[in-house]
């Protein structure tokens, strides 16, 4: 069988590997999806599209409008609530993360709640008429053969019945948490399999009706024991119950439809019709994979690491992924880069998922918290009456508010969604609360946000190959000379390309008039120099060898 040639392969057409082949796309990088399936998956799964994540959706040239359109009204989804039961006694509230337009000082985009299926119907539609990549469906991911500079993939077109192999330079493991690429690279999971067991019951009701005065995008259960969760991704129509159970008493076989539709009937805790839509069994995580590349495979998203749902930090963390990764190999491709630059992948993207896993893991620890301030065992129903008469009292109620306050940090994150670095500053922040995000112009973090005059963001300007070197009005920025290939750095100038919306950026980034910022096409920043002098020069090539290896910078767009 002669293999079919091809740049990158990226195995799973979930969201995480269409957002490749977006970013694909904008390389100019070849590249095909192979997705399994004959068509998306229907359960809802995700719900939240960070800040961060919509910037990468912009900057790819997705549009946020569309995006917007089918999202879960802000209104009905900026609530968390802790209840019996829908019909209940409402234990407290908190607001879902930072939605509101005081975080527009931060970013573009905030945060939005989406069904997963609407966002990847959006990714999948809008690669139509894509000059370099495709997708595939019905073409399964079997194995592949591991050469010293590229990977010969086995797979089987079940639309055409027959086997095929295909040769790509890059093979990318998008192919979700039970990843038969990271198998067969002989990746191994590190840390705990199995923190707990759960049914998701996908249902459709309208229960307007029901949550009447006290929307929410999640409903915690604690009428019916502890580990029962409700997303409202519409509260007209859709919905997903996650209920957990005891393996040693019970097993996923347990949950007929019968049993299923009780369960969803305590929940509501009212006579509403409802259908089930469809049921599976899934089991709680907290691993991170041991490595992230073998040879030429690299794992992204849940092929890489494996959250606890509690954060909603999983989907959003694939994304930034395989935006670190692509631009990456685009760089290697076109000998801008040496080959070292793809080790950064890990260095980077690995400490991150190691984070958000731990933040993940609290999360759902500080609801041990609240069960105690509400005398509940766990696994145990909560007496309603032994409640109300907690809740009249206002000592008991003091001790109640307090540890729904405690859940604060499970519900706003908006500094591990922001504010993560990259290298040696990367822990920095770690003594803040991870609600408290603090933009900065330092290597490794992420450009900050800026408003421009008339429309748009600094991030905006940012170049999607190569570097971007962003001056004060003042910068002498001439040029940036190292030893060999050649790298783009385009240079953007304050006064005479862009125009903040308030203030000076040079004062805001704590530069002089003379300085300059210089940017990766992840809009990460890969240098500061404070006043752009020949010193900075040097110090500036110096950090751009250290990151692609030794490299001729050409400066396009100089005046």
């Amino acid at each position: 069988m002669t293999p079919i040639d091809i740049p990158v392969l990226i195995a799973g057409g979930g969201p995480v590997g269409l957002l490749g082949a977006h970013l694909c796309e904008r390389q100019g990088l070849g590249a095909l999806v192979a997705e399994r399936y004959s068509g998306r998956v229907g359960a809802p799964k995700a719900h939240a599209l960070n800040s961060r994540s919509l910037e990468i959706c912009h900057a790819v040239g997705l549009s946020i409008d569309e995006i917007h359109k089918v999202m879960t009204p802000p209104a009905e989804g900026a609530h968390v609530r802790f209840m019996t039961n829908l019909s209940g006694h409402e234990i407290g509230s908190l607001p879902y993360e930072r939605q509101d337009e005081a975080v527009r000082a931060f970013t573009p985009w905030p945060l939005i709640n989406i069904e997963q299926p609407k966002f990847e119907n959006i990714l999948e539609t809008s690669l139509i008429g894509a000059r370099h990549v495709r997708l595939q469906r019905e073409l399964e991911w079997l194995g592949c053969d591991m050469l010293a500079d590229s990977v010969v993939s086995h797979l089987r077109d079940h639309a055409a019945g027959k086997d095929i192999a295909i040769r790509s330079r890059y093979l990318i493991a998008a192919d979700g948490a039970a990843s038969r690429v990271r198998e067969a690279a002989g990746i191994k999971m590190l840390g705990p399999d199995a923190l707990a067991h759960n049914i998701t019951i996908h249902f459709e009701a309208d229960l307007r009706p029901v949550i009447a005065k006290k929307p929410a995008i999640l409903y915690f259960l604690f009428g019916m024991g502890t580990g029962s969760v409700l997303i409202a991704y519409d509260i007209a129509r859709t919905w997903v119950l996650m209920h957990a159970y005891n393996p040693a008493t019970q097993s996923p076989g347990d949950f007929d439809l019968a049993k299923c539709e009780a369960i969803v009937r305590e929940a509501i805790g009212a006579e509403v019709p409802f259908t089930i839509k469809g049921t599976s069994p899934w089991i709680m995580t907290a691993q991170v994979a041991g490595q992230y590349r073998s040879g030429n495979t690299f794992l992204t998203g849940d092929a890489a690491h494996r959250f606890p749902p509690s954060g909603g930090l999983g989907l959003n963390t694939g994304l930034a992924d395989i935006e670190n990764l692509v631009w990456k190999i685009a760089a290697v491709e076109r000998g801008e880069a040496s080959s070292a630059l793809l080790d950064t992948y890990e260095t980077e993207r690995r400490q991150v998922a190691q984070t958000n896993t731990s933040q993940s893991v609290a999360n759902a620890m500080r609801l041990r918290v609240l069960l105690q301030a509400l005398g509940q065992d766990i696994g145990r129903d909560l007496d309603a009456d032994a409640l109300a008469g907690k809740l009249a009292d206002p000592a008991k109620r003091a001790e109640i508010d307090a540890a729904v306050a405690y859940q604060k940090d499970h519900f706003d994150s908006l500094r591990l969604q922001l504010g993560y670095i990259y290298g040696e500053h990367r822990t920095i922040d770690d003594h803040l609360p991870i609600s408290a995000f603090h933009p900065r112009a330092i290597p490794g973090a992420y450009l900050p946000h800026c408003g421009l005059a008339g429309a748009g963001s600094v991030l905006d300007l940012v170049s999607g190959s190569g570097l971007t070197l962003i001056t004060g009005p003042a910068a002498n920025v001439g040029t940036l000379v190292t030893d060999r290939t050649a790298e783009p750095v385009t240079p953007v100038t304050e006064g005479r390309d862009f125009t903040l919306a308030e203030g000076s950026w040079a004062d805001r980034m704590g530069l002089s008039p003379e300085g300059a910022i210089l940017v990766r096409p992840d809009r990460h920043i890969l240098h500061v120099a404070p006043t752009f002098d020949e010193a900075a020069r040097s110090a500036m090539g110096a950090a751009i060898e250290a990151l692609l290896g030794p490299a001729c910078i050409t400066l396009t767009g100089a005046a």
